[in-house]
């Protein structure tokens, strides 16, 4: 069972990728994200800057892990799952957006909001 856990949370860590970026800087952010959507000078000084994503979630792979039995045997089996339009997979919108705080242009601060698995995907090479 603990195996099954594990292969269900394969590239959804959502604060792996928050956690990537601790101490980054300013430049290093924009240089993988882009300008941000929204900025503010918060009373303490600090910079809250924002950066908003949005995909289209058909067509995403995920993976996956099933088990199995008959009169032959039984067995395990892992691979990957397409979620594609039309084929029960829903297509719509996955959104993912961060909120870095930044003191001294370095991150002091995070807030990520939205689908776990996109977000994850924003981690820190």
């Amino acid at each position: 069972m603990v195996f099954l856990a594990g292969c269900a949370s394969l590239g959804t860590d959502v604060n792996v990728a928050k956690d990537s970026w601790d101490g980054a800087t300013f430049d290093a952010v924009v240089s993988r994200w882009g300008t941000p959507t929204r900025s503010t000078t918060l009373t303490d000084g600090r910079e809250a800057r924002t950066w908003v994503s949005e995909e289209a979630s058909g067509g995403t792979y995920f993976p996956s892990i099933g088990v199995f039995g008959g009169s032959g045997g039984s067995g395990v089996g892992a691979g990957v799952m397409m979620d594609l339009p039309g084929m029960g997979g829903g297509r719509g919108q996955v959104r993912c957006e961060r909120t870095l705080f930044f003191r001294g242009e370095r991150v002091v601060e995070q807030l990520w909001q939205g689908h776990a698995g996109y977000c994850s995907s924003f981690r820190r090479s």
